[in-house]
């Protein structure tokens, strides 16, 4: 089952200054998705921070503060509101990722009754896919499962449920405007964990049909019908 999102920050949303490519737009795509479940799908991002110091709790909420302000400088606050429940810290915990007490208090935070087993992380650490999937988690590795942001929400949604219509819609719908520069007006009858028929906006060809790979992600693009 996947109904909790649990994504790293440095490294995976972002490169140094700015987001990388289309997380902003994953974002908006993954936060309409319905989790396995049938529950809106939770995103909570969970940090390594540094410590308060000293390490009393006006310190810790300082430390709170500060890490607001980053993901506000990023662009990236508004899909993790309320803070209280959607950002944990390393900090908060006094141990750092990939100790389990870090995952377990974002959990809490979240406050929603999901375990381990719920729950997709998503990171650029090797290390700590390898930790999160010993949890019980599933876990896609930027940098090495993915590269491109445009292509995460076909492969949650492959791991949510390949059959699930409303995600494969969201998803395919930023994936053709991110490599097509098309728009999709909707999809004809149901997905499949191999394949979909869409309906495009003109102009252009009114209809494709898309092949999926064993990740959910798109392999090959066939158009149908003329503008």
């Amino acid at each position: 089952m996947v109904d909790v999102l649990l994504l790293d920050l440095g490294g995976t949303l972002v490169d140094g200054a700015r987001p990388f490519a289309h997380v902003d737009e994953a974002l908006v795509a993954l936060r309409k998705f319905t989790g396995t479940s049938g529950r809106a799908l939770q995103l909570a991002v969970v940090s390594d921070f540094p410590p308060a110091d000293p390490p009393t709790p006006a310190g810790q909420k300082a430390r709170f503060a500060e890490y607001l302000s980053l993901l506000g400088g990023f662009g990236l606050r508004r899909h993790f509101q309320p803070a209280g429940r959607r950002v944990t810290l390393s900090t908060q915990v006094g141990v750092n990722k990939p100790d389990r007490r870090v995952y377990e208090l974002a959990l809490e935070r979240l406050n929603v009754g999901a375990t381990f087993g719920d729950c997709l992380s998503v990171t650029e650490d090797a290390g700590h896919v390898a930790a999160c999937r010993a949890l019980g988690m599933s876990a896609l590795r930027f940098g090495g499962d993915f590269t491109d942001w445009s292509e995460v929400p076909l492969m949650v949604r492959h791991l949510v449920d390949p059959a699930n219509g409303p995600n494969s819609t969201v998803a395919l719908r930023l994936w053709l405007a991110a490599h097509h520069g098309r728009a999709l007006a909707g999809l004809v009858g149901a997905p499949t964990s191999s394949g979909a028929r869409l309906r495009l906006r003109p102009p252009g060809p009114l209809g494709a049909r898309v092949a999926f790979g064993p990740d959910g992600r798109v392999v090959d693009l066939t158009w149908d019908g003329a503008g």
